[in-house]
């Protein structure tokens, strides 16, 4: 490996990159702005186009293009368990025990996003092909067709993993980086902490790793890389930037909380997911028999979350967000951070 003082790790000549940093792909965070931004400083941006129609992806992939020219990403979700009477089934209402929160969102615009189904993510894989994307990451899976179609088309592949097991069954399919992504991380979450998960990971596979789940700061990202992972994938730091499109109130609300701030709840879509801690998630507490799996539980609720999200109803709305928000203290331009993440990262490798 180089020294230490460049940065630089066989991920970075993989992805023609100066900076083993990558900026998550955050549904409706990650867009062009703050994923051009990324990319242009050195690091990799990835575009959170999970919820984009195909033409909103294509548009978003070339006004990123029109901020740099350098290697980028996109990430989307390939989903395996829809349930195939998804279209036809009634939709569940909004519980008892949520319906006095219903004035709070009265006159609010806000419509839900569209229902996630292998038609829409095929037709987004088709546009990434098209658009010669030069990374594509997986969420929630990796179909070994996926990876066989990406590399016919010169695109790289990256997963998500919260598990040594998932690290294997991945590499055997062929991807070429495995994110470890621990439990402090905001969003869906395993079980497994990032400072275990990361170790382990590293010397289970032989596939470049990038460390995930609570990193913000330059001690967080070369911790990732004592522990074997080649690089960091960081995503709520980036949320309190100038060029993410998360709502202001999101951001001034992840500078405001603490280490405790945030909670795993299965609330919001059915599914682990860590985000923040509010009066929404609280409602919940000891109610776990009214949770739906996924997506119903996302469709029971989203006539209050939908509004109160677009609108930025933190107390209400469903906001990702990892617990290494207790030390981000400022929102500042991506550019910036990312020289900061850099510098930072290499003093504490001096140390």
């Amino acid at each position: 490996m180089a020294p230490h003082n460049s940065l630089k790790t066989p991920v970075c000549d993989l992805f023609g990159i100066e900076y083993p940093i990558f900026a998550a792909g955050m549904g409706g965070v990650t867009m062009a702005p703050l994923a051009g931004a990324v990319s242009a400083a050195g690091g990799l941006g990835v575009l959170g186009a999970t919820f984009c129609t195909a033409k909103e992806l294509r548009e978003e992939i070339r006004a990123l293009r029109r901020i740099t020219d350098k290697p980028f990403g996109v990430d989307l979700l390939f989903p395996s368990d829809i349930p195939p009477d998804l279209g036809s089934r009634e939709i569940p209402r909004l519980p008892d025990f949520l319906r006095d929160l219903l004035p709070r969102i009265t006159g609010l615009k806000g419509a839900p996003p569209p229902p996630l189904t292998l038609e829409l993510a095929k037709a987004q894989l088709q546009v990434c092909l098209e658009e010669k994307v030069p990374l594509l990451v997986s969420g929630l899976g990796t179909p070994s067709w996926l990876v066989k179609q990406c590399h016919g088309a010169g695109t790289k592949v990256a997963s998500i993993v919260g598990n040594v097991r998932q690290a294997k069954r991945l590499e055997q399919a062929g991807v070429d980086l495995i994110v470890a992504q621990g439990l402090e991380a905001g969003g869906h979450v395993g079980t497994v902490t990032t400072l275990v998960l990361v170790p382990a990971v590293a010397d289970a596979v032989k596939t470049p790793v990038l460390a995930a789940g609570g990193i913000v700061d330059g001690r967080g990202i070369a911790a990732g890389l004592v522990l074997g992972a080649q690089g960091a994938w960081i995503g709520t730091r980036f949320i309190a930037t100038k060029e993410a499109t998360a709502h202001d109130n999101h951001k001034k609300r992840i500078v405001e909380v603490d280490e405790e701030g945030t909670v795993v709840s299965r609330s919001y879509t059915g599914k682990p997911s860590r985000v923040l801690k509010n009066e929404f998630t609280d409602r919940w507490k000891g109610r776990d028999q009214h949770l739906l799996p996924m997506p119903w539980q996302r469709i029971s609720v989203e006539t209050l979350v939908a509004p109160a999200k677009a609108n930025g109803l933190v107390d209400l709305a469903n906001f990702p967000t990892g617990q290494g928000s207790g030390a981000i203290r400022d929102i500042v331009p991506a550019g910036n951070l990312l020289e900061r993440l850099v510098n930072e990262t290499r003093a504490a490798l001096d140390r």
